[in-house]
This record gives structure tokens, C-alpha cells and sequence, in this order.
């Protein structure tokens, strides 16, 4: 499965329909996630997804049985997900709760209802046909069709499409160890610096502004509204420019080598210290990662997550510990004499951790 996303221009009447259906949408959602919990509450019985679909039939005129029936399956779906953390023993279980306002933003249609025009055109049932951006082909054959407003008053729509025919990225030759930073964004053993936008702070005067702005609006008033779409459209723009930035390098890094060591960092406790959280969540560490993993996956590459203890202390010349603060940008080792870069030198320990790691893995009883 592989999945296209188009910005679609609706007319006013269409973003008033699509309003509509979301906003019906929610409450039946609210609705079946009620019924199913007073079932469990009052007979230990737990209602199954054909039960609930039953359900929502003749329930809203104006939304399409296919689009309601999809809520059925977005309920399942979060009960599925809860028992499936419970039994990993996840500490957050995340059991399905009711939608509120603003927060329930897409509809889906399970079976497109006309795929032969999809990339060309776009029909949606009971909406009608929408205007849309096809910026790039669609390959494969489209299965289910997903319009989703977003925060800044966009619209998009998500297509997603079985047995796609895509051109496999090359990947290139060699290891390269890499260390994610704050001040380079990630330094290459090689001895390459790439540096991250960090368009948070760049727009931190304006978002700072805007969030100001909306926070003094009256609830619940037309201003107050305004004043969000235009506090989201920063927040947008921010992550544009993370994604973008993120694609590009990952697709660098995957044309120059078969084989990437990366460490295997804990974001989530290292965003807990409050005088770097920012800075962290700037450079969004975990979402490159994820980005270089898919991409060296879909070009045949590797991506080898390794343990960080100590890369950046231990010295990549004789392999003894030289203690140094984060202040300290330079690796200077008081026993081979060895003044690197310090994140060159944590990326050369890197990627001979990940070599020692493959050729003698650690095998566990």
C-alpha cells in the first residue's frame, strides 16, 4: 500500500458539506463509542464492528453510508490499538475516548467510487467534484479516498492505493556512522556537517505574537477564530519546512551510502530537561530517524540503531574516556593527543559500534 497526498480546493457550498459530515461524523462517533461502552458496563458484552454498523444506519442523510460506516471502523480500530499497548505493557494505554469539538478532522471513504478518474478527477458522494492539485502521478490501484481539513482551514485528501509501481531510489556504497546535534544537525564520520533550518527559531517572534493575539480574543467569537487559522498557518509553515528539510537529507545520505549507523537516542526523556526541550523538538530527531529508516528500507539500504553510551566521551583514537560538558565542542584527548570535532569523533564511535555490532550481535537466551 502506498499512500498520495493532494491539496484539494473545495467551493464554499463543498467546505460547508465537508463541515457538515465531519461535524455529523463526530457525534455518531460519540454515539457508537457510548453504546459500546454501556454494553460492556451493564451485560459484559462487547459490541463487535458489524454490530456497530448496524447502527448507523438511516442515521445522517446528508453523509454517505460508506462514510458512516467508516466511523464504525475508526472505533474497532482504537479498541484494537488499546488491547494491542495493554498487552505490550505500554504505560500509556490510551483507551478510546469521546470527540470534542475541532478535534474529529477527516472523513474517509472506504471504496472510491470511481477509481478509473482518480488522478484526474476526484468525486466525493454527497460533496461532489472537487478541485485538485495533482501534483505527482498515481500509481497502483486506489482502494480508500480521505478528505481532511487542517488546523489552518486547508483541505486535503489523502489516496491511498494497493500494488504501486514506484521507481526504486538507488542506494549508494559503503558505512558512515551519524551524530544527530543540536548546533550541526548531524555530523558523518566522513568529516560532513549538515545544518538543520530550525524554523521555530527563526518564527518565534511571530508565533509568539499570534499565540498572544488569539489568547486575548473573546471564546468562542469570530475574531477568536481568525486569530487560530492564522496562529496555525505558522505552525504549518514550521512543519513544511522540517519536512521538506527532513526528505532531502535523507535522501542524500541514502545516495552516498548502503549501510547508515545511527544512535539510538531516548527523545522522550531527553525533551524532560526543559533548557534543551525546545531546542530538541526543534530539530525533530525522531521524525528524521523515521524518514531514514523508510527511505533506506524502500532504496534496499540499511539503518543500524546503536547504543549511545558514551560516543561522545570515549575518544575514536585509542578508545579511552575524556569527560567533557556540552559546552565543549572540541575533542581534545589527553592520552593519544587526538583534537577532533567532538560530534565527528561521536560519530566515528558510532559507526565502529554498529560494525562491532554486526559482526558479533549480541545473542540473548
Amino acid at each position: 500500500m502506498k499512500a498520495y497526498k493532494y491539496r484539494t480546493y473545495p467551493t464554499k457550498e463543498q467546505a460547508t458539506a465537508i463541515d457538515l459530515q465531519i461535524e455529523q461524523c463526530r457525534q455518531l462517533y460519540n454515539e457508537l463509542l457510548s453504546l459500546k461502552k454501556d454494553a460492556y458496563k451493564k451485560d459484559k458484552t462487547s459490541l463487535s464492528r458489524f454490530d456497530l454498523i448496524k447502527k448507523t444506519k438511516g442515521k445522517n442523510e446528508e453523509t454517505y453510508s460508506q462514510v458512516s460506516q467508516n466511523v464504525a471502523d475508526r472505533i474497532n480500530k482504537a479498541y484494537g490499538n488499546f488491547f494491542a499497548r495493554v498487552k505490550r505493557g505500554e504505560k500509556e494505554k490510551g483507551f478510546p475516548r469521546f470527540k470534542k469539538y475541532g478535534v474529529y478532522s477527516s472523513i474517509a471513504l472506504p471504496q472510491i467510487v470511481n477509481p478509473k478518474k482518480i488522478g484526474k478527477k476526484t468525486y466525493f458522494p454527497k460533496i461532489g467534484w472537487l478541485n485538485t492539485k495533482y501534483h505527482s502521478p498515481i500509481t497502483g490501484r486506489p482502494k480508500t479516498l480521505t478528505i481532511k481539513k487542517a488546523k489552518s482551514g486547508k483541505h486535503f485528501i489523502t489516496i491511498s492505493c494497493a500494488n504501486p509501481t514506484t521507481e526504486r531510489l538507488k542506494h549508494g556504497k559503503g558505512e558512515v556512522g551519524i551524530d544527530l546535534g543540536l548546533n550541526s544537525f548531524v555530523a558523518t564520520s566522513d568529516g560532513e556537517f549538515f545544518d538543520h533550518p530550525k524554523p521555530m527559531k527563526g518564527m518565534a517572534k511571530k508565533r509568539k505574537s499570534l499565540a498572544r493575539e488569539f489568547s486575548k480574543k473573546k471564546k468562542k467569537s469570530n475574531n477568536r477564530n481568525k486569530a487560530r487559522v492564522r496562529l496555525a498557518r505558522v505552525d504549518e509553515k514550521i512543519a513544511n519546512i522540517r519536512n521538506d528539510y527532513g526528505w532531502k537529507l535523507c535522501r542524500k545520505l541514502i545516495e552516498k551510502y548502503e549501510t547508515i549507523f545511527i544512535e539510538n537516542l531516548n527523545v522522550r526523556g531527553m525533551i524532560k530537561n526543559h533548557q534543551l526541550a525546545g531546542a530538541i523538538t526543534d530539530v525533530s530527531w525522531s521524525d528524521f530517524t523515521n524518514k531514514l529508516s523508510y527511505k533506506a528500507e524502500s532504496a534496499g539500504g540499511k539503518v543500524v540503531k546503536v547504543n549511545p553510551k558514551n560516543t561522545s566521551q570515549k575518544c575514536s583514537g585509542c578508545g579511552k574516556i575524556a569527560k567533557k560538558t556540552l559546552a565543549t565542542r572540541t575533542h581534545n584527548c589527553p592520552n593519544c593527543g587526538l583534537k577532533i570535532d567532538r560530534d565527528i569523533n561521536a560519530s566515528i564511535n558510532i559507526l565502529t559500534k554498529g560494525k562491532i555490532g554486526l559482526e558479533h550481535p549480541q545473542i540473548n537466551a
